[in-house]
């Protein structure tokens, strides 16, 4: 079981095993399960949070997995990003690193901020701003600033109301469809890679 924090998406990029395979996000909040597809993806933005791979055994309840091996987190582009491979179960005959389920966990990572330059400058000097993104991030601690408003179910950083569907970035006109960009504990926005 390994232990994260913050907003990671976790997408399914390998599986050649013969048990289904999954992945399970616990919190507080409860457990999500991941199916063991290729491609298949979860969204996750928890205060804190572990995940853990399991095989189903034929004819048994779903199992953990015998290994699971992080590999190392690189930087690209503003995405933070991990592989983790697994092996279910052994068997004779099986080498024992046999990997036969792959996951990537990416998180988006704050821009580095150039001194004297705000995001509006850095707009028209033609240096492209984030995107909005939808996000929805879950904390039981998180309070809501006077005279900001959240819809039902999201949340609000100072400067941006929210209303059902839509939302807008500080100095922006809220466009149908789009959603807040993700906001780090200091209140800069954060890119995602999604």
């Amino acid at each position: 079981m390994l232990r994260f924090h913050g907003a990671w998406r976790i997408t399914v990029v390998g599986r050649s095993a013969d048990f289904d395979q999954r992945a399970v996000v616990r919190s507080p909040y409860g457990a999500r399960v991941l199916p063991g597809r290729e491609g298949a993806v979860l969204d996750v933005d928890e205060e804190s949070w572990t995940l853990s791979l399991e095989h189903h055994l034929w004819g048994r309840s779903w199992q953990p997995n015998l290994r699971t091996t992080p590999g190392p987190l690189t930087e690209r582009d503003g995405v933070r990003s991990q592989l983790l491979t697994s092996n279910d179960c052994h068997w004779p005959g099986k080498p024992l690193d046999y990997v036969n389920f792959v996951l990537r966990l990416d998180q988006a990572i704050a821009p580095a901020t150039v001194p004297g330059r705000t995001a509006r400058a850095a707009g028209a000097a033609g240096v492209p701003i984030a995107a909005p993104v939808q996000a929805v991030r879950t904390s039981s601690s998180h309070t809501t600033a006077p005279g900001h408003t959240t819809a039902p179910g999201r949340t609000t950083a100072p400067g941006r109301t929210t209303a059902p569907g839509h939302t807008a970035a500080p100095g922006h006109t809220a466009v149908p469809g789009r959603t807040a960009a993700p906001v780090s504990e200091r209140g800069q926005t954060l890119r995602a890679p999604w």
